[in-house]
């Protein structure tokens, strides 16, 4: 009885840490996506979490599939990878969502399309937002580069997992250099319009 007791707990934690990195995919792409097509910069933000949230399921999705595994170094960078970025990303989302405000509040529109050149007459909240868009895009050397940093070494720990799992990891992996390189596009034209245009 107790060697099935213990085949269902793995075989659950198994299951759940496929769906975490599966959902963690889905919701990091959509919301990367999402935030694209966003005019409004605070719409953009929010949706820029539902990204962040990804991100977080990702790591805790390969953490879990490191315990099962019997991976320790892949259970402890993924959970710890996860984990920071909770507290990163309510670092530079709050400091993103205090420069918008400033925006707002200066200009009277959340509109990135009727903004430009805001970082002569706003440089203090210029510089405060384009530090905020290098963390969350995941650049180095900001805190956000670190905490993606450790979910990418999970992932690569993960490739020498056997079949499916192996799968699941090389999915995670294209997904966070998918989800890095769209974030980074989405913070550099907001930052390009509403900043640095005309």
């Amino acid at each position: 009885i107790a060697g099935a007791v213990a085949f269902s707990v793995v075989l659950v934690a198994l299951m759940l840490a496929r769906t975490l990195i599966g959902l963690g995919i889905c919701s990091g792409i959509l919301g990367v996506i999402y935030a694209m097509g966003k005019q409004d910069c605070k719409r953009m933000l929010a949706y820029s979490s539902i990204e962040n949230i990804g991100i977080i399921l990702i790591g805790c999705g390969l953490g879990l599939l490191g315990v099962v595994s019997g991976k320790p170094l892949m259970a402890l960078l993924g959970f710890c990878g996860g984990l920071l970025h909770v507290c990163n990303h309510a670092l530079f989302k709050s400091l993103l969502f205090l420069a918008a405000g400033s925006v707002l509040h200066a200009t009277g529109t959340r509109e990135s399309d009727q903004l430009g050149g805001l970082i002569k007459t706003l440089p203090v909240t210029g510089r405060c937002f384009l530090t905020g868009s290098v963390a969350i895009a995941g650049l180095p050397p900001l805190n956000g580069f670190v905490s993606e940093f450790l979910i990418y070494f999970a992932g690569f720990l993960g490739l020498t997992l056997p079949g499916l799992d192996m799968l699941f990891a090389i999915a995670a992996l294209l997904a966070l250099a998918s989800i890095g390189g769209l974030a980074s596009a989405c913070f550099a034209k907001v930052v390009g319009i509403v900043f640095l245009g005309e």
